[in-house]
């Protein structure tokens, strides 16, 4: 059996949600990670057989999503209360969980894949004796950051997705199992249960696991109150209409992010070698019988091979000019300034000074590309933050040890 087969039948998830979208989520994906394979290798031809060459990459994608994170999330944000205790109590909460850094993440995360999600659970409940009752003066608050893949939405309109599914990994002894949080809402009372599933994954098939010991598997919140948050930016989805699911800033900039590549990949390779090219007439790529080796690297890519039909005369010569860093770095500043108009932050942002990628430090003003698009991303998502706080909040308060 398969996740989503289960979620099809059991709680009438659409697949079709999701089919058209993985393809653009492992892309994004390669980007985010550094290393595209249908981008990042390639091959050069030496005159006798291609040989496979790896791209040079500034992973630029990573940075544009940290940069946004850090823009929008910064030190200065404060989570604050006007009630004291609820202040105190918040700030209690803020260490344990290490909120600071996990909203920095979901950020970084929403902006580079598109969506990522929040879902904010409880342990260490006890459930008395009578079963009506439950025990939650040792109860712990805890969030995780599910990324897109593990998102399945149930229900959602324009504005938000009010039910939805997630799945995470965990192993248990050492095996493999996948962990199922579906998130619904009561029709009658506007409340949410969550229902909890586990399996084993035996190489993608999945087998349900009944009545597992010290888990609720299903759980009424007693309100309205959602125990998840989805954040993506505020960004039209261009690529698929009517979709639950965001774009990352660079979604329509793939274009751009191959062209600093290949700016970087040229200079970095005029660097270590020049692109000096030896021409060797083919009867040169011979084994030595003394030296027991190949007269030359048949991976050397600084080494061309003749065609058959050249002179005697010419077995070897050499094609040397001076490195022109100057301007392949002219280049590959064009194409930053480019990238980085494309993905909001303005002229000249990001500039490399031939050894390091630097960004601007000037102080934003009110009225350049940056600071209009960073007021449109905090629109977006200060209702994510608010959903994530209010969850916090409320299963702490109820189903934990703060007041």
């Amino acid at each position: 059996m398969k996740l989503e087969k289960f979620l099809q039948d059991t709680y009438g998830y659409n697949p079709e949600v999701k089919d058209n979208l993985s393809t653009f989520v492992e892309q994004w994906k390669s980007w985010y990670q550094g290393n595209v394979k249908s981008f990042h290798n390639y091959f050069i031809y030496n005159g006798k057989r291609k040989v496979k060459q790896q791209r040079y990459t500034m992973n630029i994608a990573k940075e544009i999503s940290e940069e946004w994170a850090d823009i929008i999330w910064s030190e200065k944000c404060q989570i604050s209360f006007e009630d004291e205790k609820a202040q105190e109590n918040a700030n209690k909460l803020i260490n344990e969980l290490d909120l600071y850094v996990l909203i920095n993440n979901a950020l970084e995360k929403a902006g580079a894949l598109g969506t990522t999600a929040t879902v904010v659970s409880v342990y260490d409940i006890i459930e008395k004796e009578d079963a009506m009752t439950l025990d939650v003066s040792n109860a712990k608050t805890r969030i995780d950051l599910v990324d897109v893949d593990w998102i399945f939405p149930l229900t959602w309109t324009n504005k938000e997705i009010t039910e939805c599914a997630f799945g995470s990994v965990e192993y248990i002894k050492g095996k493999k199992h996948i962990v199922l949080s579906v998130h619904l809402k009561d029709e009658t009372t506007g409340k949410y249960k969550i229902k909890n599933h586990l399996f084993s994954d035996n190489n993608g098939n999945l087998t349900e696991i009944k009545d597992v010991e010290n888990t609720l598997q299903e759980f009424d919140t007693k309100s309205d109150v959602k125990w998840f948050s989805i954040f993506k930016p505020l960004l039209t989805n261009n690529l698929f209409s009517n979709s639950p699911f965001g774009i990352p800033y660079y979604a329509n900039a793939i274009d751009n992010l191959k062209a600093v590549d290949i700016s970087f990949d040229a200079l970095k390779n005029e660097i270590q070698d020049g692109r000096r090219r030896v021409f060797v007439r083919a009867d040169m790529f011979s084994y030595d019988e003394g030296e027991q080796k190949l007269v030359f690297d048949p991976n050397d890519t600084t080494v061309y091979q003749l065609p058959q039909g050249a002179t005697k005369d010419e077995l070897i010569q050499s094609e040397s000019d001076d490195l022109r860093t100057d301007k392949q770095t002219s280049t590959l500043n064009t194409q930053l300034n480019l990238l980085g108009k494309k993905c909001g932050f303005g002229e000249n942002y990001y500039h490399f000074d031939g050894q390091n990628l630097q960004t601007a430090t000037a102080v934003v003003s009110a009225n350049s590309k940056m600071f209009r698009r960073k007021k449109k991303l905090e629109v977006g998502y200060e209702s994510s933050i608010f959903d994530l706080l209010n969850a916090i909040a409320y299963a702490s308060s109820t189903f934990g040890k703060y007041d």
